[in-house]
């Protein structure tokens, strides 16, 4: 029995003294307390984070942070705790102020925490000079920051959207804050000077380089323009009428830029033919034979074809016609045949003569050995010099007529030939002693006395 007294009081002793030990080494350990990053070295009695502070006079509020619990009990704390006190940050936004306590000191996180969303372009000042959303802020007692919202841009180029944030208050410079450099030539949906607002939705085409072929010039310039049309409206060059292109106007800029322009044109003539009309002859006792006059004049007929061409560049390259049309008909007219004889006279060859009428022939001659079988004339007289043949549709009328040749003499008519198409003919009776060479054109006269039936057209 009093063995077992002994060992418990032993006990007793050993718990005590354990007891005793520990306090001695808890007040003996050193701790290190980092405060908003500044290291403090204590000791303590305390077994909480919180009763540390309580020691050294600080009361842990509900928006500080602590790297362990503050009121978990321990007998042996952390060799290091961390201790990040809260402070009043205040956030202007626009024109409101919000208010918080914390114990960041990243801005980034400030904003987060005030339930400030975080764009690009946006902007953060402290002080009135721009802050670095994830620079630390300086340890104070308080922070005053101000944020200001990036201006949102939606911009359509070349078939693509893009989202700009910026400060700007212009379009143009929120544009060259992007990278963007206008040319005159790029086309926007509004004036560069445009004041950013609430709607900031814009299309931007940029302009290309072009070059165009007229002919052969060629012309280079800059075109934001969407179709082929509308770029060569942009150089002064908006097709006409005729005027085609390649690609087609209507078509979208070909990557290149390259653009053949060909002028066209049309030119439309008139071709004229002109249809003969004839002349019905009426003898006409009041004028001279074998002179003429116009009783009615005949018109001639019309007959046009309209011809188009297509001209491009200055070539011709079709021709289509179109018609004949008959623009008119022709009119025959009347021409009055002379039937009055006049008798007249006229030196010829030295001979005084006597003639009714007086025509231009072409002469040709003949003689007897020209024929197998003899020369017989139509009229029955042996062919000699002084027998005049003419055409058949003379001999009729002018059977036995005294006529006059310069340069042949006097002769009758007594034979007949077929003549020369076309042509007044009469062929000169030779012998063939005395023959000579007739082609040529000369003139016959018809010497008194007149016969009784006077042809007054002659065929």
């Amino acid at each position: 029995m009093n063995n077992q007294r002994k060992i418990w009081a032993l006990l007793s002793l050993a718990l005590i003294l354990l007891g005793l030990g520990m306090i001695f080494f808890h007040l003996w350990h050193p701790y290190q307390l980092v405060v908003d990053g500044q290291p403090l070295q204590v000791r303590t009695i305390a077994f909480s984070l919180r009763g540390l502070l309580r020691q050294l006079n600080y009361e842990f509020q509900p928006e500080d942070r602590a790297s362990i619990d503050p009121d978990a009990f321990s007998f042996n704390l952390p060799e290091r705790m961390y201790l990040e006190r809260a402070r009043l940050v205040e956030i202007t936004v626009g024109g409101e102020k919000l208010t918080l306590r914390s114990p960041e000191r990243l801005p980034a996180n400030l904003l987060q925490a005030a339930g400030i969303r975080l764009f690009p372009g946006d902007l953060l000042t402290q002080n009135g000079q721009a802050l670095d959303p994830n620079q630390t802020l300086p340890i104070g007692a308080e922070a005053s920051l101000r944020f200001l919202p990036a201006r949102e841009i939606i911009l359509k180029m070349d078939g693509q959207t893009r989202t700009i944030y910026t400060q700007q208050d212009r379009l143009a410079d929120a544009l060259l804050e992007a990278g963007i450099h206008l040319q005159p030539e790029d086309r926007l949906s509004a004036e560069p000077d445009t004041l950013l607002g609430a709607q900031n939705t814009f299309s931007l085409d940029l302009a290309r380089s072009l070059t165009v072929t007229v002919g052969k010039e060629t012309l280079v310039g800059l075109s934001a323009a969407r179709t082929v049309g509308e770029a060569l409206a942009d150089l002064g060059l908006a097709p006409q009428y005729l005027d085609r292109t390649v690609p087609p106007e209507d078509d979208p800029l070909p990557p290149d830029g390259q653009i053949t322009f060909i002028q066209g044109s049309e030119s439309i003539s008139l071709v004229k033919d002109e249809t003969p009309f004839s002349y019905t002859y009426q003898l006409d006792p009041e004028t001279e034979l074998d002179t003429t006059t116009i009783i009615a004049a005949g018109q001639l007929g019309l007959v046009v074809t309209r011809q188009r061409s297509r001209i491009e560049n200055g070539e011709i390259i079709q021709t289509l016609e179109e018609g004949p049309w008959k623009a008119s008909d022709p009119s025959d007219g009347i021409m009055g045949a002379g039937t009055k004889v006049v008798i007249k006279t006229e030196v010829v060859d030295g001979q005084t003569l006597e003639y009714w009428r007086k025509l231009s022939v072409y002469a040709t001659s003949y003689h007897p050995s020209e024929f197998t079988y003899g020369a017989q004339t139509r009229s029955g007289i042996p062919l000699t010099k002084g027998i005049v043949a003419v055409a058949a549709s003379w001999y009729g009328g002018l059977e036995m007529q005294p006529v006059y040749v310069p340069g042949y003499g006097y002769g009758t008519i007594a034979d007949s030939g077929y003549g020369i198409p076309g042509r007044y003919w009469i062929d000169l009776g030779y012998d063939d002693e005395n023959y000579v060479s007739w082609h040529e054109w000369t003139v016959i006269y018809f010497l008194t006395p007149v016969p009784a039936y006077v042809q007054a057209v002659l065929p």
